[in-house]
This record gives structure tokens, C-alpha cells and sequence, in this order.
């Protein structure tokens, strides 16, 4: 079967932004030569709000929290602006779902842009507008630190939104910018659930019921983003899979299954977390093997218009309906 393939998440970016690698040609997850595998291939990178690596990992690099803090997402939008005019061959940035259409039927891959932690955003009253004229349509509103918006589930899962947290949850609303609860605690979660009535999104989460990571989502608020016609992207990163040091591709297919018989057959999206995790999958190195899961998929006797559904067209159809 050729593969389409559409992903909510990776942070390739943030990688070009601190290492000076570049998009087209390079030793990430996420390139040229493995984006041209796919039929269409449509991805989601995150702007992240950024951490500082271990040390043994910091030689070569310039640390994204070394810039002064409300220059930061500057800095990030001109990383993306300047990979993305270097390949504008083959990938086109994207606002809206009628830009995705455009960019497939001219034969290139389509790039949108989030926010991964709210707090990425600088501290002034014009930040979200910002942020959206740059080309931005997603925010994930906390990442692994409690921040002025609300509480990660590293943190605490029953410490929510604060009020600035529900402001911009309605902000979001009123700017038509899709909301992603991945990486926000319990608590907050159903906050958001309070402040909007729209569909909204966990971009790269996977089921707590099969692995008991506080990153995981419920059945319970799994339950809530498939009964509103949202999306959940499924993380590859081996601890949100399995409580063990090393997964397989069926590990990843027991969460899909575990979605999908919650009635979550048009719910249920890839998340990859590419360049924002360093323990996938054997036999996933990187975007150019995501076609071992469909294939496995097909193997295991799943329909192909499951597999397809998976991989590219419900993201693509919750994009045409939301943006």
C-alpha cells in the first residue's frame, strides 16, 4: 500500500534551531529524503518552548533558554522561516486546510506550525496574534513545567489552568487555533473542557490504561476528545508505550487498538514525537520507516481503510474541518 502520512507532532525545528543543522539534508529523525517516501506527507512542527540537554550533550549547541526570554519565539520563527523558504521545492507552509489541498495537488509536502508550552509565548498583550499571522495554528498549552497558564501531569495532576491559562483558551477559540492538552495534568484537562466547547486535540499521547505514564490520557478523557470529534496522535516514544527499555511496533498498535475500540476509529492520528525522543520503536529510526507500522497494520489483518485513516486522513479531515 503507498503510504500518505500526516503527523501532529515532532521538534525537528527546535533541533535546527540549537544545533545549525538543517532540514533538508541531515542525521535527525525528520528530512527531504525520507519526507519524499510518502504519497503526501503533512506534518505538524512544534516551536518548542525549550529545555536544557544533559551536559554530556550540550557541546555545539545554543541553547534556545540562553536567548532572553521574550525572544525566543523570534528566534524559533526564524529557524522555520529560513528552512522552509531553503525548501521550498518539496515542502510548503500552510495555514489552513485549503493550503494543505493546494500543496498536494502541486506535488509538495505541507508544514504547519505550534507551539509546544503556551509559556513560549512572549508576555505581551499582542503575542497570540503574533504568533498566528507568523503561520501558527496550534498551541500545547503547558509542557513538563508548571507555567503562569496552568500545571504539566510531570507536575502535578490536580493543579489545572490558572485564570491566564482559561483566557487563552478562549483566545484560542475566538483566533480558530486548535487547543492540545498533551503534556497538561488531569486537572487541567477538564478545565479545558469547561472554557470550550470546540473539538480540540492531544497531538502525541498515548492510552494510560496500557502504560501508566502520567503523560498518557484516560479512558475517560480519551473518551471526551472522540465524543467532541477531536484527535489524539500516538506518541512512538518507548516510556508512553510500555513500562519496560525497549518497544516494538506492536507496541505501538496495542494503543491504536485500544483507542480505536473506544470508538475512536476517526479519532486516532500519529503523533511521532520525531527529534523529541530518543527511545522509538525496533525497526523506527525516523520518518522514513513509518511505513513498518502500516504495513505491519495490514499484516495483522486491519483494513486498509484503518491503516489509511491512522496514518493520514483523519488528521487530514479534523485540518479541513478546523482550519
Amino acid at each position: 500500500m503507498r503510504v500518505k502520512l500526516f503527523d501532529l507532532h515532532c521538534d525537528t525545528l527546535y533541533e535546527c534551531c540549537e544545533t545549525g543543522k538543517h532540514l533538508r539534508e541531515n542525521d535527525l529523525h525528520i528530512n527531504r529524503q525520507a519526507a519524499l517516501k510518502y504519497e503526501h506527507y503533512v506534518q505538524f512542527f512544534a516551536l518548542f518552548c525549550g529545555a536544557y540537554p544533559p551536559e554530556s550533550q550540550k557541546s555545539g549547541r545554543h541553547c534556545l533558554l540562553d536567548t532572553p526570554k521574550d525572544e525566543r519565539l523570534a528566534r524559533l520563527l526564524a529557524t522555520a522561516e529560513a528552512e522552509f523558504r531553503a525548501n521550498e521545492d518539496w515542502l510548503t507552509l500552510c495555514r489552513s486546510g485549503a493550503e494543505i489541498r493546494a500543496a498536494a495537488e502541486n506535488g509538495k509536502a505541507a508544514a504547519l506550525l505550534s507551539i509546544e508550552g503556551a509559556e513560549l509565548l512572549p508576555e505581551r498583550e499582542d503575542a497570540l496574534d503574533e504568533a498566528y499571522d507568523a503561520g501558527v495554528r496550534l498551541v500545547t498549552l503547558t509542557w513538563n513545567y508548571r507555567s503562569r497558564y496552568g500545571c504539566s501531569s510531570a507536575i502535578d495532576q490536580n493543579e489545572g489552568l490558572t485564570e491566564e491559562g482559561r483566557r487563552l483558551v478562549r483566545a484560542l477559540d475566538e483566533k480558530g487555533m486548535l487547543i492540545d492538552v498533551s503534556h497538561l495534568s488531569d486537572r487541567g484537562f477538564w478545565d479545558v473542557c469547561e472554557e470550550t466547547a470546540r473539538p480540540f486535540v492531544a497531538t502525541h499521547s498515548d492510552s494510560r490504561a496500557l502504560c501508566r505514564s502520567s503523560r498518557n490520557l484516560t479512558d475517560a478523557e480519551f473518551a471526551e476528545i472522540a465524543q467532541r470529534g477531536g484527535l489524539v496522535g500516538i506518541n512512538l516514544y518507548t516510556p508512553f508505550l510500555v513500562r519496560q527499555s525497549d518497544s516494538v511496533i506492536d507496541d505501538a498498535i496495542d494503543h491504536i487498538e485500544r483507542f480505536v475500540g473506544m470508538y475512536g476509529e476517526k479519532t486516532v492520528a500519529l503523533g511521532c514525537d520525531f527529534d523529541g525522543c530518543d527511545q522509538l520503536p525496533a525497526g523506527i529510526e525516523g520518518l522514513g520507516d513509518m511505513y513498518r507500522l502500516a504495513d505491519r497494520m495490514l499484516a495483522l489483518g486491519y483494513r486498509e481503510e484503518t491503516v489509511r485513516a491512522l496514518c493520514y486522513d483523519n488528521a487530514f479531515a479534523f485540518i479541513q474541518k478546523m482550519l
